[in-house]
Order: C-alpha cells, then sequence, then structure tokens
C-alpha cells in the first residue's frame, strides 16, 4: 500500500493532517469508537453510572431492544451495537483522558464492587488506572502528558 502524502495543517487549533492528494483540503477532526455490547441496555446504564459517562441516546428495533446507540464522554461521542459482543478484546484500549485522575478513580470505586488498581504514575508521564467493563473492554483514565523519549 503506498503511503499517503500528508502535511501538518496549522490553521485549525492544534494540529490537523490534511490530504494533499485532492485540490480539496480534508482535515481529520475525530475518531468514534464503536463498540458491540450484546445488552446495550446494560452497557449504557453501566458507563453511565460508574465511568460517568453522558446523553445516551438509543434506536430500539421493533422488540424494544437496542439496537444502536451513542453516549459522550467529555468532548468525545462513542457509538454502540446492541449485538454481540467480539469474542476477543484483548486487543482493545480505550483511552479517556481526565483532569482529576485521583476524582475518578474514587467515583468508579464507589460505583462498582470490579477491583480497579489505585492510579499509577507512569514512567513516560501520565497517571492512569485502568478498569476492564463486565463485558470486557478495557478503560484506562489518563491524566497528563506522555512525555516522548529522549533524543527524539
Amino acid at each position: 500500500m503506498a503511503e499517503l502524502p500528508v502535511m501538518p495543517d496549522e490553521s485549525h487549533h492544534g494540529t490537523a493532517f490534511v490530504d494533499t492528494r485532492s485540490p480539496k483540503r480534508m482535515a481529520i477532526i475525530g475518531v468514534t469508537p464503536y463498540l458491540y455490547y450484546e445488552d446495550a441496555d446494560a452497557a449504557l446504564t453501566w458507563l453511565e453510572e460508574v465511568l460517568g459517562f453522558t446523553d445516551p441516546v438509543r434506536w430500539r428495533d421493533e422488540s424494544g431492544r437496542v439496537s444502536e446507540a451513542d453516549i459522550t464522554a467529555g468532548p468525545a461521542m462513542i457509538s454502540i451495537s446492541g449485538s454481540k459482543t467480539p469474542a476477543h478484546l484483548d486487543d482493545a484500549l480505550l483511552i479517556v483522558n481526565v483532569d482529576d485522575i485521583d476524582a475518578q478513580y474514587a467515583r468508579i470505586t464507589q460505583a462498582t464492587d470490579i477491583h480497579v488498581d489505585a492510579p499509577v504514575d507512569q514512567p513516560y508521564g501520565p497517571r492512569t488506572f485502568t478498569i476492564r467493563d463486565p463485558w470486557g473492554y478495557s478503560w484506562t483514565f489518563w491524566q497528563g502528558h506522555a512525555n516522548p523519549p529522549s533524543g527524539t
């Protein structure tokens, strides 16, 4: 596969990458995770009550079951399918940036009986902790920025 020609574009807030192959400038403005939960209603409730996500929107099929949904985590939207959860989630990791890792840890440990290790200062910069939801997705809460390796 050929490498895509991209150039940084500083005209937006932050850096966007612009596809230089077409005459129209195209900026990437975000990424939306699309997760599969067999019981989307239960998952949405858990995401709200335990992780503190907000504003769920549910689309139901004729039987009343959630077929699609959206929920927000800060400014980010997460889309959810009400279909079978994939069997292999070990490679999936969702990072949620927060401004107070200790407050988020306290919130989560008060809202669930799932064991969660305390936040840890990582050698590469941020303070983090991870919780695996009842369906197998890993959610890592992250405060701070990663420090680039020296010499880069």
